[in-house]
């Protein structure tokens, strides 16, 4: 089971504009490893906004992984438009409208990064997977 945030958390994450639920009760999973990362990216339900803190690591040693609904793809590059920053994507499978498509920017040096997932067909249209 992943660890979830209690109402009263999640209502000051909303309150100070760190999260707005979508569509469903907003996810936060706090994981400590990829077997971790990757059983609560893929149990979870792609019907609205959900975060997951991982170890930046995760996209040092892992390229892709696979879960039901297709091959997700990680992707790091650095910030162009700011200097010591890098960017840390997840990209979801090829032609699956509600697979997670994840974001997140952070300093260079950190170990770990939250990510903010969507499911691709409820993202801004023209929104870049490279």
């Amino acid at each position: 089971m992943m660890p979830r945030l209690t109402t009263a958390a999640l209502a000051v994450l909303v309150a100070a504009g760190f999260a707005a639920p979508a569509h469903s009760e907003a996810l936060v999973a706090y994981t400590k490893d990829f077997t971790a990362f990757h059983s609560a990216f893929c149990d979870a339900p792609r019907d609205g906004e959900y975060f997951f803190v991982l170890p930046v690591n995760i996209f040092e040693e892992h390229k892709t992984f696979d879960c039901a609904d297709g091959t997700y793809t990680l992707r790091t590059t650095p910030a162009a438009d700011d200097p010591g920053h890098m960017l840390y994507n997840v990209d979801p499978p090829h032609a699956v409208a509600n697979g997670f498509d994840c974001d997140a920017k952070a300093d260079t040096g950190m170990q770990s990064v939250a990510i903010n997932c969507i499911p691709a067909d409820l993202e801004q249209e023209g929104h870049s997977k490279t």
